[in-house]
């Protein structure tokens, strides 16, 4: 898979928009993965980049991803997908402050504008410039919620608006990716 399909989705919208594809870590597991994801912010904030659109190797989002994301004028605004494990138990729901996590069914999501303290995976993100100056961070924690669920709960925590868009449901790979005539080339890394 290569990042040509979320380049794509920027490409419609007509902005600019620059590539950021992390180098290897030598942290194991969610340890190099947050440190990878916070060297894509950082490195988003250093180059002043007015959003971090912020996409996992695995994740394939569909053509007009972007545009819907960015068009819900939030903070941070996401799509979402399918667990590996099961396609009907989604990496999305509501969030409380103790980082528990009430999953959505699929028919909750689908097609539908989703706000508040809402939660999906931190494969399809799109993150607004002012959410990155307020250093919140990716963050690991032995034995707690993943990185991208502590995440949200410091975004939602410090007021910043989110929404997750139902129209926006990406592949998961290699189980779940989405059909052909949703998308013609795969999608991957991190753009901003």
């Amino acid at each position: 898979m290569t990042v040509k399909a979320a380049e794509k989705s920027v490409g419609k919208v007509g902005i600019s928009y620059e590539v950021f594809v992390t180098g290897p870590t030598r942290l194991l597991e969610l340890e190099g993965i947050v440190d990878r994801y916070n060297c894509v912010l950082q490195e988003a904030l250093s180059k002043g980049c007015d959003f971090l659109w912020l996409l996992d190797l695995d994740v394939e989002v569909p053509e007009d991803a972007f545009e819907k994301l960015l068009g819900l004028g939030v903070d941070v605004a996401l799509g979402y997908y399918p667990s590996h494990r099961d396609y009907n138990r989604l990496i999305a729901g509501f969030l409380d402050e103790k980082a528990n996590v009430y999953y959505f069914p699929r028919q909750a999501v689908r097609n539908n504008v989703l706000s508040g303290w809402v939660f999906a995976g931190s494969g399809c993100m799109l993150i607004k410039r002012r959410v990155l100056e307020a250093s919140l961070r990716f963050k690991y924690q032995h034995g707690k919620a993943g990185p991208d669920i502590l995440f949200m709960v410091d975004v939602c925590t410090a007021g910043f608006s989110v929404k997750l868009h139902g129209e926006v449901a990406c592949g998961h790979l290699p189980e779940w990716p989405l059909p052909k005539n949703v998308l013609d080339v795969g999608c991957g890394e991190v753009a901003a």
